[in-house]
């Protein structure tokens, strides 16, 4: 599309002028063609100032999102080789879920710029306003004999943790099981699901949804969430931080199923688990109760110590923090 052409252009060389000639020679189409495109990246937000007789600058970027950009920083083999943009979506793990067969390969990732009935976990709504956000999922071909989801989950946790760290700067702690606090508020979620073959009845294809809060949180729950804008200031991270949480999902998942390494895996996500030594509120189908978390075990459940001193290990159900701010 030629407006992301101009853009990567005039990205180049942000805070210079480029001349509509320049623009028009090194891309190949008419001036009028990049007026129009110049136009179009305007009504988008972008800050690009026409300066008579002279060309154009770029002052500033928003966030919008470009594969090319995020391209330019992926390192994957194969998660995201295959990805798609899309202005807005319902949801970015049920598009995967429609998906043709054909269509439907390994390491596929769709990204939305907004969805309109984002999911969490137990069927809650994640709010995903237009821009200011990461909504993206992942589909994942499973090897019959690693078929351990929870896993595939702590996979993306530590994935989603380290590409903030790296990208951002901040240290970004986990909440067994699928979630990322920054600041000791919520800025990640991930929702993993499974999808069983109709003619085999076995487990198949996976899908790692995740969502990250970049910049405005929504006011329903800006006392419980945060995003990476406003703890840093940062704004126009989303396409580099795409790439890096895909660079960082391929390695971890690799590591976990290529080569069966899950311990180091399962260290890292401990190291960031920012509940171990508090006290929650576990919650299951049967049953609830308050606990005191002691860590995870060497299959991702969570450890925790009751009030009459029982250690249990929890593999599903969830916890909610005692104190402090969570949902």
């Amino acid at each position: 599309m030629l407006k992301n052409r101009v853009f990567y252009s005039l990205e180049q060389q942000k805070g210079n002028i480029v001349t509509g000639g320049q623009l028009a020679s090194s891309l190949g189409v008419s001036r009028n063609a990049i007026w129009k495109a110049i136009r179009l990246l305007q009504d988008d937000g972008n800050e690009i100032v026409s300066i008579r007789n002279k060309g154009y600058i770029l002052m500033n970027t928003n966030d919008t999102l470009f594969e090319k950009t995020i391209r330019d920083d992926l390192r994957t083999t194969f998660i995201g080789q295959k990805m798609k943009l899309l202005p807005v979506v319902h949801s970015t793990n049920q598009y995967l879920k429609e998906l043709n067969t054909a269509d439907a390969k390994n390491g596929y990732v769709v990204v939305a710029n907004e969805q309109n009935s984002g999911r969490g976990r137990r069927g809650r709504t994640f709010l995903s306003p237009k821009g200011e956000g990461i909504y993206l999922s992942i589909l994942l071909k499973l090897d019959k004999e690693r078929q351990d989801v929870r896993l595939l989950t702590i996979c993306a946790a530590v994935a989603v943790s380290r590409a903030i760290e790296n990208k951002c700067g901040i240290s970004a702690e986990i909440k067994w099981v699928n979630d990322i606090f920054c600041k000791g508020k919520k800025v990640c979620g991930i929702l993993t699901e499974a999808i069983l073959s109709a003619e085999l009845q076995e487990l198949s294809t996976v899908i790692v949804g995740i969502g990250i809060n970049t910049g405005s949180v929504p006011l329903e729950i800006n006392d419980i969430a945060t995003s990476i804008g406003e703890i840093t200031g940062i704004r126009g991270i989303r396409n580099s931080l795409i790439a890096e949480v895909l660079n960082q999902f391929e390695t971890v998942y690799l590591d976990y199923i290529g080569r069966g390494e899950k311990s180091d895996i399962l260290k890292y996500y401990e190291s960031r688990l920012f509940i171990i030594g508090t006290q929650v509120l576990v919650t299951s189908l049967e049953d609830s109760y308050v606990a005191t978390v002691l860590g995870i075990d060497d299959m991702g459940a969570l450890v925790v110590k009751d009030e009459r001193g029982n250690i249990q290990n929890i593999s599903t159900g969830e916890i909610k923090l005692k104190w402090g701010n969570d949902k």
